[in-house]
């Protein structure tokens, strides 16, 4: 049991403390191959498409509400839509905002693809909204860890226990990057994989445990150098600069493409994914056999060694070979659970996001752009907000600067947010925003690196967030900013956040993203509302 699991080890899973994820068993070696499916109502999915006649879908559309996880899946999926002839759309969201609406009846979606069904399983609505899934791979969630570093610990010899993990990142023997638990699936089964651990019951957790080990998820969260709104785009931000961190926290099938990393699975347990595809009820015969059909598709055997070679996930056809023994940790079973334990993360927990909103209010606002603006911004002060996303708003602790600029700075404001959580302050500020001028995009971004990098420390997370519906109309341009950003070494390693708007410069936001080590948000579409709550992921 102490052996560490080092890379492109396959994890042979004992489900010694109960509850798998959704009901389903995940990972392969606990059955022998056998299909990993949770079918509630209608008949399995995964069955031997040889069984019946063959059904006609072609023409077919399946609308698909996914995480952003199976990206990688794409090319597979291309595939089957040429040999089925049907058409698979997917939509990307998060996976408890994703299970939130579909929960809500919101959208227009035949199926949902997420990571996992586990928090699904929590709403009663789930009974009569889903009507099949069927798992078709899986990935624990693991710990990678650069191999000299694991190797200092001890981890490459002896995998650690998660008391083990909290103590090195208390001390700043081990930093690391970890995606939001409030938007990743992969920053949530984490912090449930440490809960769970630490509370020492054996079982799943509950919401006394969370606030008994609300002491060491503090001491623990004194180790995360590296923020992320998705599991994705955490590897990324590690390969661009991977200097800031020893590891990262993330789903193994990542893990396991990084040559430099070492799999480290602690002693006391995992979390998997099972990448359940489900159908939702009442989408019609069409829907219906098209997904039927895609499932066989991506259950067949050629199929499946085709998702473990390319992906790295575990599927009927990869083995056990060289397998190290491990425990499969319990999902909570109440929904109040996993609203306390997100609520104490983002509110009492974690490094308190420290934040630079540069906001564009030139003339090129006027009218619908500037209600859309003060809109997006408003929704982070909603405090009534239900679910997943009253944890979006802005928290106690947190530290709001905003920089309104058009030809020149315009105006300044900061902001902590109380202990009450009192965001009055913040929505009057968004409230008397008004347009004029031209767009100073580059000279005003300096000074907002700078405000923030007076205020960065070890203590908290720093970034800042770009809006401009427009080109660059003043100096400096991209390129006498990009000299001053290489020449001054204190604002680097501050995140640059932008949003893509407008008239806005893709090329340019992009080369500002890739200079900064952030990412850009697009909301060309004019949603600003949902760009600016998926940056809050990353805050």
């Amino acid at each position: 049991m102490n052996a560490p699991v080092t890379r492109r080890r396959w994890l042979a899973v004992l489900l010694a403390l109960g509850c798998a994820l959704g009901g389903a068993v995940a990972l392969s070696a606990c059955g022998g191959g056998e299909p990993a499916a949770s079918e509630p109502q209608g008949q399995p999915a995964g069955e031997d498409p040889g069984s019946e006649p063959a059904v006609d879908v072609s023409g077919a559309t399946l609308h698909v509400l996914a995480g952003s996880e199976v990206k990688d899946m794409l090319p597979i999926l291309e595939d089957a839509e040429d040999e089925l002839g049907i058409s698979v759309e997917l939509e990307y969201m998060g996976t408890l905002d994703g299970t939130e609406a579909v929960m809500a009846g919101e959208g227009d979606y035949d199926a949902t693809w997420f990571p996992s069904n586990a928090y699904m399983s929590l709403f009663d609505e789930k009974s009569s909204l889903v009507s099949q899934e069927t798992s078709i791979m899986r990935t624990p969630v693991v710990l990678g860890v650069k191999a000299e570093r694991a190797a200092e610990l001890g981890w490459d010899e002896q995998s650690p226990t998660w008391a083990e993990v909290v103590d090195a990142a208390e001390s700043g023997e081990f930093a690391y990057g970890m995606s939001s638990p409030v938007s990743s699936n992969s920053g949530f089964s984490t912090l449930v994989e440490l809960a769970t651990a630490l509370s020492g019951t054996g079982a799943a957790i509950t919401a006394d445990d969370v606030t008994a080990v609300a002491a060491d998820l503090t001491r623990f969260a004194q180790g995360q150098a590296l923020a992320s709104g998705s599991s994705g785009w955490l590897m990324e931000a590690y390969d661009k600069d991977a200097s800031a961190v020893d590891g990262v926290f993330n789903y193994e099938s990542l893990i396991l493409q990084d040559e430099n990393l070492v799999e480290v699975i602690p002693q006391d347990g995992v979390i998997t994914a099972d990448y359940p595809l489900t159908l939702l009820a009442g989408r019609g015969e069409d829907a219906g056999a098209a997904y039927r059909a895609l499932v066989d598709y991506l259950r067949r055997d050629d199929v499946q060694r085709r998702i473990a070679d390319e992906t790295f996930r575990r599927t009927d056809a990869t083995t056990a070979d060289d397998a190290v023994e491990a425990f499969e940790i319990p999902f909570p079973n109440r929904l109040e659970t996993v609203r306390a334990l997100l609520s104490s993360w983002v509110s009492d927990v974690r490094k308190p996001a420290n934040m630079v909103f540069q906001i564009d209010t030139s003339g090129s606002m006027e009218g619908a752009r500037l209600d859309a603006l003060k809109a997006a911004l408003v929704s982070l002060t909603d405090t009534g907000a239900d679910g997943a996303t009253s944890l979006l708003t802005f928290q106690p602790r947190e530290t709001v600067h905003f920089v309104e600029f058009a030809s020149e700075v315009k105006s300044e404001k900061d902001l902590e947010v109380a202990a009450d959580g009192d965001l009055s302050e913040v929505r009057s500020y968004v409230e008397g925003l008004s347009t004029a001028g031209n767009t100073a995009i580059y000279g005003t971004l300096q000074h907002s690196l700078e405000l923030a990098a007076q205020s960065r420390s070890g203590d908290n997370v720093t970034s800042v967030v770009l809006f401009s519906d427009g080109e660059n109309t003043d100096w400096p341009s991209i390129v006498e900013f990009s000299s001053w950003y290489e020449a001054t070494p204190e604002v680097q390693g501050i995140p640059v956040y932008a949003i893509l708007f407008g008239e806005a410069s893709r090329t340019e936001m992009e080369q500002l993203a890739e200079l900064t080590g952030g990412r850009v948000f697009d909301a060309a579409d004019g949603d600003l509302t949902a760009a600016f709550k998926e940056i809050r992921g990353y805050l």
